[in-house]
């Protein structure tokens, strides 16, 4: 029922293979008859730029995965799943 989908990666390098991993969820949601766009936002990756790239797309529904790392790595880095749970502008659905 979605206006429009975006299946997007935050990614400052992407490869040939960020793209085909972009284009299989476009195809298997076009086989489902969503109509979708893939698309590389040449950045760092982290939750905030996923956020933010979320509200500037306007937005209803994140939907990401999520994994974590040590505590001592996100404490250094951060973590994008976190950084995700943490945007309460948005609404999420995450799966492990």
């Amino acid at each position: 029922m979605a206006q429009e989908v975006g299946v997007i990666t935050i990614d400052d390098g992407p490869t040939d293979q960020t793209w085909n991993g972009l284009d299989d969820v476009v195809a298997f949601l076009d086989m489902h008859g969503v109509e979708a766009k893939a698309e590389v936002f040449p950045e760092k990756s982290n939750g905030r730029t996923i956020a933010d790239v979320a509200g500037a797309m306007n937005a209803d529904l994140v939907i990401s995965g999520a994994y974590g790392h040590s505590r001592f790595r996100e404490w250094i880095f951060g973590g994008a799943t976190r950084s995700l749970l943490e945007a309460d502008r948005l609404n999420g659905l995450m799966s492990n």
